[in-house]
């Protein structure tokens, strides 16, 4: 039985050649356990493949079981998959200068709020029309409590809010 491998180190999204040769065999399998899952090929009893290996708990074990005369035979390579190295980028304003510690942090903030208000439309638009309403109330309502937590003169505002916002669901039908 022959199984070889073309290289034994990788980076991530590397492709990595795998030949065989186990001629008279009944049956010929390739497994490629990454350490997340493990996925079993059949093959021919001879020939060659290539494979990318993308996602690795540092190691990818490629494992051939090869069926003769009511036996099965095993041989197992092991390739290591190094991380794919990390580049930092700098934040550029419209003009290609780079933006200061602080307005990187506010343009950080602000895409995390645009985000999270799209996130939210989403997440609002597939529900029924009452439960849209009473998730607005409840907002409202959470808003209105906090506000008044800090500014007690504004207690009476929680209910002008939702009345507020019910008199105009009411006139916008």
């Amino acid at each position: 039985m022959i199984f070889e491998i073309d290289r034994h180190t990788v980076t991530e999204g590397d492709v990595v050649e795998v030949k065989w040769d186990c001629t008279g065999s009944e049956q010929t399998v390739l497994t490629l356990d990454n350490g997340f899952r493990a996925t079993e090929i059949p093959l021919e009893p001879s020939g060659t493949k290539r494979f990318r290996l993308n996602r690795s708990k540092g190691r990818t074990h490629l494992t051939i079981a090869v069926t003769m005369g009511g036996k099965t035979y095993r041989k197992k390579i092991a390739v290591r998959v190094k991380k794919m190295p990390t580049m930092k980028a700098e934040t550029v304003d419209h003009r290609g200068r780079k933006v200061s510690a602080i307005g990187g942090w506010w343009q950080r903030i602000m895409t995390k709020w645009h985000d999270s208000r799209s996130k939210l439309h989403l997440a609002m638009q597939v529900l029924p029309e009452r439960k849209q309403m009473a998730v607005k109330i409840m907002a409202i309502m959470g808003v209105g409590l906090i506000v008044s937590a800090i500014w007690p003169i504004l207690y009476g505002l929680v209910p002008m809010l939702v009345a507020g916002y019910l008199i105009y669901v009411l006139i916008r039908r």
